[in-house]
């Protein structure tokens, strides 16, 4: 652990109380939540363009993919199978090794338990010593940080956004693309 790492020696005494119902950091976490949901739908709106099927029918599919990386390997297995060009396949391992970290946070942000500790105003959560942020206890966590997570999250949203459009110009002018009515 390097040494800013935060560890609160005794957590069993350190007196806390859940956030209040109305805490604003509850309209954040579902911001990381639903924005990272919006991520993932890209993605599987790429997968559908690329299996070339009625997306209700990809979605089964889709559907059972957890996470932004695992749905980023279907994608370049499908770009490898239709041909793609290695710049294309190159921006879309760029877009999985770029939500790694992210995604890591996210899962901070949603599914560590939040508090206030007593006395004070300031939001915490407990960390249980995740593996990229080896950090134990209840460690405060400030606005900007989800704010700035949100703002990443936006970023690869652009990105996979940017990257389906391309996408689908590229398959639409390819001669080898089936009509999905004769499949």
């Amino acid at each position: 652990m390097e040494d800013d790492d935060e560890i609160v020696p005794d957590a069993d005494n350190f007196v806390v109380a859940s956030l209040p119902e109305d805490h604003k950091f509850y309209t954040l976490v579902g911001r990381v939540a639903s924005e990272w949901s919006q991520l993932e739908h890209i993605c599987d709106m790429t997968i559908w363009e690329l299996c070339n099927i009625n997306s209700l029918y990809a979605a089964c599919i889709t559907s059972q993919i957890m996470g932004v990386g695992p749905r980023c390997k279907v994608i370049l297995n499908l770009l490898r199978v239709w041909g793609f060009d290695a710049e294309t396949v190159k921006r879309y391992r760029r877009l999985m090794a770029d939500s790694y970290e992210w995604a890591d946070q996210r899962a901070r942000i949603i599914h560590d338990p939040w508090y206030l500790e007593a006395g004070e105003n300031k939001p915490a959560q407990f960390r249980a010593m995740p593996c990229a942020d080896q950090r134990f206890g209840f460690c405060e966590v400030k606005e900007d940080e989800i704010l700035g997570l949100l703002k990443r999250i936006k970023d690869l949203q652009i990105t996979a956004h940017n990257l389906l459009v391309e996408l689908r110009d590229s398959l639409s002018a390819s001669p080898e693309t089936p009509d999905p009515e004769s499949i």
